[in-house]
């Protein structure tokens, strides 16, 4: 089973704190990267975590904060000092790119790769052959858009003693088969349904970026494998986090419950508090599956018993 894991780059929010890095999560998949959002110092801690920088790779950004996109220049500007020479792809919100090509015009930033802009639109905005990209609107202060990564659904298991009561020989025809693709044998046409079992999922993870929670969110992260979730503030700042278009831990916790999601990440809390814990003790009371993200994280996402 093909390795995911999810690799928390900067998990403070606005400020960075002493132990917290400005917003940026990285999905690694196979060799290839998908980063969101892309904070201040970013292209440091993909040295300081072995990450690498001339990998397949797309960039999600969330929206035009300066928290949550100041790190996209520098690591441009890096990956095209070390000859990148593969194209990279952009997601976010209509005026990024326009934000993008004046800065690195005035700048004078030349890359030695492609880069394609995507503009962020509800339902699927990326696919690849390994995994998909659907975004739906967030709900804050500025045009801002959550994600989820999905993988492509794989076949399911192969039944090796249906295929031999079909005739089929091992080998070439087996893995056709596995492949999800049908096979001749004798003139007989053998379909990868009869010899395979029901479609096994592909594993999903969920970003928010900041946000308010929202129907259209809990819609969109329904059943995640796990959701990384805006949680900048603790109940007691309730106020603060309706008025600045952002969420509490519980609220993040309420989300991921009514989502029905198998874990939950909390990330991008404010500075203001020296420690997270009583904001994961509140959330885990509505949530149990959840843990507070923190900066060099990895976590595995495994995929589902089938």
């Amino acid at each position: 089973m093909t390795k995911l894991e999810v690799v928390f780059l900067g998990t403070s929010s606005a400020t960075p704190a002493k132990k917290r890095n400005l917003p940026a999560v990285v999905i690694r998949r196979e060799g290839e990267v998908v980063l969101m959002d892309c904070g201040e110092g970013t292209q440091r801690r993909f040295l300081e975590l072995g990450l690498g920088i001339n990998k397949e790779m797309v960039v999600l950004i969330t929206h035009l904060h300066g928290d949550h996109v100041n790190g996209l220049l520098g690591l441009l500007q890096t990956m095209s000092m070390s000859q990148r020479g593969k194209r990279l792809t952009l997601v976010g919100p209509e005026g990024l790119y326009l934000w993008v090509k004046t800065s690195m015009e005035m700048l004078q930033i030349g890359l030695s790769f492609d880069l394609q802009f995507v503009a962020a639109r509800p339902g699927v905005v990326l696919r690849r052959e390994a995994y998909l990209i659907r975004c739906a609107r967030a709900n804050h202060s500025v045009e801002a858009w959550s994600y989820v990564f999905e993988e492509t659904p794989r076949p399911g298991v192969f039944d090796s003693r249906k295929a031999v009561a079909l005739g089929v020989p091992e080998g070439r025809k087996w893995s056709t088969l596995q492949h999800g693709r049908s096979v001749t044998v004798d003139g007989r046409t053998v379909r990868p349904r009869e010899v395979l079992g029901p479609r096994r999922e592909g594993r999903r993870v969920g970003y928010s970026g900041d946000t308010r929670p929202s129907a259209t969110l809990a819609r969109l992260f329904a059943g995640v494998d796990l959701l990384i979730f805006d949680s900048t503030y603790a109940t007691r700042d309730a106020d603060k986090a309706a008025d600045r278009r952002h969420s509490t831990s519980v609220e993040a916790a309420e989300l991921a419950k009514k989502a029905g999601v198998r874990r939950l990440a909390l990330t991008h809390f404010s500075a203001r508090y020296r420690t997270v814990s009583a904001l994961v003790k509140q959330a885990r009371e509505v949530f149990p599956e959840t843990f507070a993200a923190s900066d060099g994280m990895f976590v595995d996402v495994p995929a589902k018993a089938q």
